[in-house]
């Protein structure tokens, strides 16, 4: 047996890695794409909803204060 004949028969009994290593690109250029366009999209924005006891009690507090200090009789 000649060292060309023990390195054809190797080549004959091990697997073609193209198509599996063609499906990882794929499934990997898929999963980037996905996080692309996840940046992409604005951000979800929270409304405020007015709050109207809220603004009622920081007025009193500040009135108080001032009232407190002499500005307001």
């Amino acid at each position: 047996m000649t060292i060309a004949s023990s390195t054809t028969r190797r080549r004959s009994t091990t697997r073609p890695r193209s198509t599996s290593r063609r499906r990882e690109v794929t499934t990997m250029k898929q999963k980037l794409q996905h996080l692309l366009r996840l940046a992409l999209r604005p951000a979800p924005r929270h409304t405020t909803l007015f709050n109207g006891q809220l603004l009622d009690q920081k007025r009193e507090d500040s009135y108080v204060v001032m009232h407190q200090m002499g500005l307001i009789r």
